[in-house]
């Protein structure tokens, strides 16, 4: 079941593979064709930037796909990695 936690780990997938990477969230977002405030609150596990409130990042399958394929890594391994 995604709850809370699976986003917040997923967010901590995502930011360590950006950080591998050496990329900004800036250039994260522009190559996978999603807004630097998406990889804000994915990173942050957050489905929205108010803190009150906001339930766990929801992101859609386009969304982890553009991720993926940036990040050099498959869905599949995103989503596993966050279900741990």
């Amino acid at each position: 079941m995604w709850d809370e936690a699976s986003a917040k780990r997923l967010g901590s997938v995502v930011y360590a593979a950006r950080k591998e990477r050496g990329l900004s969230q800036e250039t994260l977002a522009h190559q996978a064709g999603i807004t630097k405030n998406q990889v804000q609150l994915i990173e942050a596990g957050r489905s929205t930037g108010r803190k009150e409130g906001a339930g766990p990042s929801n992101p859609r399958m386009a969304t982890l796909t553009g991720l993926a394929e940036v990040l050099g890594v498959s869905v599949a391994e995103l989503v596993a990695a966050a279900e741990l």
